[in-house]
C-alpha cells in the first residue's frame, strides 16, 4: 500500500505538470499507461481511468493531439471495460465509470481516423468490442455508470447521423458525421452505422417515453439530447415531439410526495423546462414554438401547484377551544373593533393632510424606495413573468384588506373640505361687479337696443387652395427618387424572404395578368411585383390619361420614352421609373433562376404599357430593355439551364429582331434575338442549347418561325460546330439548303479530282 501512495503522489505530480502546459500530455500518457495497466492495483487503475477520461474531455488539448493519442489508450480502455469477460474478474465500477466516459470522446476520433483509413481494421475492431460492451451495461449497471453510457450512446447517435459537409476539400476540419462515411466503404457499412443510429436514438427516447420516474437518469437523457438537437437538425422533430410528450410530474399524480420524490419531481420539472427553453431561444420561429412556449408555461404552472398544496413548510391553523375563542383572543379582536381596523390596516400609513395624488392614495407602504420604484421600468417581458406567480401567491385576505384601505382613503379624501382661494386686498380690489357692465340681463337689453348694421359687406365665401410648392431641384429629385426605389425594393427583399418561409396550398393561387390586382389587402410577393413593375412602366400613361383615354396621352408617352432613352451602359438614372428599372435588371439577376417569372412579368408589361401608349410604335424601350437583359444574362446559362432561356423567349410577348442595338443606334446586320442566339451558338459547348431554343420557337411560337429558321440556316451555312445541332430543323423547314450545301461538296469534290489530274 506504500508504494501505491507513493506512486499515485508521483501520478498526481505529474498530472499538475500538463495542467500548466498542455503541450506536454502526449509525453505524459505515453509515460503513464504502463503504471496504470490492467494488471496494476485498483487505486492506480481508478486514477489512470479518471486521468485518461480528463485528458480527452479537456479543451486545452488541441484535436490533433487528441487522434494521436486516442491509439495509444485503446488497449488500456479495451481491458478496463472487458476485464470480467476475459479474465473472469470482478469490476470495478469506479475505473469502469471513467473509462466509458473516456471512450465516449474517443469514439469520434476513431470514427473519423476509420472512414479515411479502409485498411485499418484491428483500430475498428477494439472501438466496436468497447461499444458494445458499453451498450449491454446501459440497463443494469449502477447509476453513475448509466449516466456515462447515456453520454457515450448520444456520442455514437451524434457520429452515426447524416452531418453537414462546409469544405469536401479538407475533411480533417469537417464535423465527424455519417457524411465522412463513403457508400462502398470497406468495413463500416453506411446503412448499418444508420440503422444502429436510429435504433440507439430510440433507445434513448424509450426513457422519456415510459416516463421513467429516475431522475438520474431522466435528467442524463435530456442533456444527451440537447446537444442533439442542437448540432443535428435531421433527428430534431423527433426528438422535439418525445420531450413535449414527456411528463415530469408522473409521481405527483400518486398524491405522496416523500421527501426524495419531491426532489426528483422538480430536478426532472426543471430540466425538461430548460431543456424547451434553450430549444425556442435558439429558434423562436419554429413550427413547435407554439407547443414548446404552452409546454413550459404548463409545467411552471403545474409545479407551481405541486408544491403549494404539498408544502412542508406550510401550517395548519391552531387548534380553537371548542366554546369558543380563548380570552387573549377575545381581548385582541375587541381592540380592533374598538379601534375600526384589521391588523393588516393598522400596518398602512395614513394619508397625509392637504391634497393627496393619485400616487398617495395608491401607495400602502413606508418604505420611500418602493414608493419611488417605476414598474415601467422593468422590460414587459419579465413583467410576463413574474406578474403570474405573484397572483397565484396573493393572500386573499390580504388583499381585500388593501383594497378596503384605499376605499376608506378615498371616502377620506371626499369628505376633506376643497381648497380656497387665497384671501387678501389686492384680491378684492381685482374685481368689482359695479365698474363693469352690470349682469347677464342688463347686458342682453343693451344689445337689443342697439341699431342694425347698415352697410356692411357679406364675407364673400370662396374656395381656398394651399399655394403650390416650390418646384424640385435636379438633386432633390434624384435623391428622393433614389430613397422611394431602396425602400420598395427593401420590401419586396421582404415579402421574399417570408414568402421562401410559407408552403403554398392549393387554391392559393392569384389571379395573374394584366388584370391581376397591384394593390391588395393583405401584402404579398406577386402583387407587390405587379405593383413595381407597373410604377416602373406606366407612370406617364397614368399621369396623362386618368380616364384612360389614350388619344390625349400619346404624344405625352412619346416624349417621356424619348427622354428615358437607354444609354450604352443600359439604363439612364435620372428619374424614378429608369432607377426602377435598373433596380428590376440587377435584383433579377441576383438569382436570375428562382427570379425568371419576375423578368417575364416585367418585360410583358413593359410591352403592354408601350403598346397602350402608341399601338404603332416600333417598341423602342421595350426592345433596347429585352436586349439588355438578354445581353447581360446569356454568360451565365451553361447547357443545364436551357428550360430556362426557352420559357424567357416563349413567354415575352415580342422578339425583337432587326432592330437597334443597345446604344439606340442601328446597327448593320443586326438581327436582335436572332444574333444573340448566334453568337450562343459558337459556343461549342452550347450550340445545343441555341438548337434546342430554335427549333421549340419554331414548333410552337408561329408567328417567329420564319426568324428561327432564318438564325438556324445561317448557323448551318457559317458555323461548321452548329451544322450537327441544327441540321435535322434546317432538314425539316428549309431542305434546299441542304441541297445547296451537298452540291456545293460536289462541287468542291470535283474541282480536287480536276486538280489532282492535271
Amino acid at each position: 500500500m506504500a508504494d501505491n501512495s507513493d506512486t499515485i503522489t508521483q501520478l498526481n505530480s505529474a498530472r499538475s505538470i500538463v495542467l500548466k502546459d498542455a503541450a506536454i500530455y502526449p509525453q505524459v500518457v505515453n509515460g503513464v499507461l504502463p503504471v496504470i495497466g490492467p494488471e496494476r492495483p485498483v487505486e492506480l487503475r481508478r486514477w489512470g481511468a479518471d486521468f485518461l477520461a480528463e485528458t480527452f474531455a479537456s479543451p486545452v488539448v488541441s484535436a490533433e493531439e487528441k487522434q494521436s493519442m486516442c491509439f495509444t489508450v485503446l488497449d488500456t480502455l479495451k481491458s478496463y471495460l472487458l476485464r470480467k469477460e476475459e479474465n473472469g474478474e470482478d469490476e470495478d465500477w469506479t475505473v469502469v465509470k471513467s473509462a466509458v466516459q473516456c471512450a465516449a470522446s474517443i469514439y469520434p476520433l476513431v470514427f473519423r481516423h476509420t472512414a479515411t483509413n479502409v485498411d485499418d481494421a484491428e483500430t475498428w475492431g477494439k472501438m466496436a468490442s468497447m461499444k458494445s460492451s458499453i451498450l449491454r451495461r446501459m440497463d443494469s449497471a449502477p447509476g453513475g455508470v448509466r449516466v456515462c453510457c447515456i453520454k457515450f450512446v448520444a456520442s455514437v447517435v451524434l457520429v452515426q447521423t447524416q452531418g453537414v459537409i462546409a469544405d469536401p476539400r479538407r475533411p480533417e476540419q469537417n464535423e465527424i458525421s455519417l457524411a465522412l462515411v463513403p457508400r462502398d466503404h470497406k468495413l463500416i457499412s453506411y446503412s448499418n452505422l444508420e440503422a444502429e443510429a436510429s435504433g440507439l436514438l430510440d433507445r434513448l427516447l424509450g426513457v422519456l417515453q415510459d416516463n421513467i420516474s429516475d431522475p438520474l437518469i431522466a435528467t442524463a437523457t435530456l442533456n444527451a439530447l440537447s446537444s442533439l438537437v442542437q448540432r443535428r437538425p435531421s433527428i430534431a422533430a423527433k426528438i422535439l415531439s418525445t420531450v413535449l410528450a414527456f411528463n415530469p410530474l408522473t409521481l405527483a399524480g400518486t398524491g405522496k410526495l416523500e421527501g426524495k420524490d419531491k426532489v426528483a419531481v422538480r430536478s426532472m420539472t426543471r430540466t425538461t423546462m430548460s431543456f424547451l427553453t434553450n430549444v425556442y431561444k435558439r429558434n423562436p420561429t419554429q413550427a413547435l414554438a407554439g407547443r414548446i412556449q404552452h409546454q413550459i408555461e404548463r409545467l411552471r404552472q403545474t409545479l407551481t401547484d405541486v408544491f403549494s398544496e404539498h408544502n412542508p413548510l406550510k401550517r395548519g391553523a391552531p387548534d380553537e377551544p371548542v366554546d369558543g375563542l380563548s380570552d387573549d383572543k377575545r381581548q385582541k379582536l375587541d381592540r380592533e373593533a374598538e379601534s375600526g381596523m384589521t391588523p393588516q390596516q393598522q400596518q398602512y400609513p395614513p394619508l397625509p393632510p392637504g391634497p393627496v395624488s393619485g400616487a398617495q392614495l395608491w401607495t400602502l407602504t413606508n418604505d420611500s424606495n418602493m414608493a419611488g420604484f417605476h414598474a415601467e421600468a422593468v422590460p414587459q417581458h419579465v413583467l410576463a413573468q413574474i406578474i403570474p406567480p405573484l397572483l397565484s401567491s396573493i393572500n386573499s385576505a390580504q388583499f381585500e384588506a388593501a383594497i378596503n384601505v384605499v376605499r376608506a382613503r378615498y371616502l377620506e379624501m371626499q369628505r376633506r373640505p376643497p381648497p380656497t382661494a387665497p384671501t387678501g386686498d389686492e384680491e378684492d380690489d381685482d374685481y368689482d361687479p359695479d365698474m363693469g357692465f352690470g349682469d347677464g340681463e342688463q347686458i342682453a337689453n343693451q344689445v337689443d337696443q342697439l341699431p342694425p348694421l347698415q352697410g356692411q359687406p357679406e364675407l364673400a365665401t370662396a374656395p381656398f387652395h394651399f399655394p403650390s410648392p416650390p418646384p424640385l431641384t435636379e438633386e432633390e429629385r434624384t435623391t428622393y427618387s433614389e430613397t422611394a426605389k431602396d425602400r420598395l425594393f427593401i420590401t419586396l427583399h421582404e415579402l421574399d424572404t417570408e414568402a421562401a418561409k410559407r408552403t403554398k396550398k392549393p387554391g392559393d393561387e392569384k389571379e395573374k395578368g394584366f388584370s391581376q390586382l397591384a394593390a391588395t389587402g393583405s401584402q404579398d410577393r406577386d402583387g407587390w411585383v405587379a405593383l413595381l413593375t407597373r410604377l416602373a412602366t406606366r407612370p406617364a400613361f397614368e399621369s396623362s390619361a386618368p380616364n384612360m383615354n389614350l388619344d390625349g396621352a400619346t404624344d405625352t408617352i412619346k416624349r417621356e420614352n424619348e427622354d428615358r432613352a437607354l444609354t450604352k451602359q443600359g439604363f439612364q438614372d435620372e428619374i424614378l421609373p429608369d432607377k426602377l428599372r435598373a433596380a428590376f435588371h440587377t435584383y433579377i439577376l441576383d438569382d436570375w433562376r428562382r427570379r425568371l417569372d419576375i423578368a417575364i412579368a416585367w418585360l410583358n408589361e413593359e410591352w403592354y404599357a408601350e403598346k397602350l401608349a402608341s399601338p404603332s410604335s416600333a417598341m423602342s424601350n421595350y426592345t433596347h430593355l429585352t436586349l439588355h437583359f438578354l445581353d447581360a444574362l446569356l454568360p451565365y446559362i451553361d447547357t443545364k439551364d436551357g428550360r430556362y432561356l426557352i420559357r424567357l423567349l416563349s413567354e415575352i410577348p415580342y422578339l425583337p429582331s432587326g432592330t437597334a442595338g443597345l446604344d439606340g443606334s442601328a446597327g448593320a446586320g443586326d438581327h436582335g434575338i436572332w444574333t444573340r442566339i448566334e453568337k450562343l451558338a459558337e459556343d461549342p459547348e452550347r450550340v445545343s442549347l441555341a438548337a434546342q431554343t430554335l427549333l421549340y420557337l419554331a414548333m410552337l411560337r408561329p408567328p417567329v418561325r420564319n426568324g428561327a429558321v432564318e438564325c438556324a440556316v445561317r448557323i448551318w451555312r457559317e458555323n461548321k460546330l452548329g451544322r450537327a445541332a441544327v441540321g435535322k430543323m434546317v432538314g425539316k423547314y428549309r431542305p434546299e439548303v441542304l441541297q445547296e450545301g451537298k452540291e456545293g461538296e460536289e462541287e468542291k469534290v470535283d474541282g480536287a479530282v480536276k486538280g489532282e489530274g492535271m
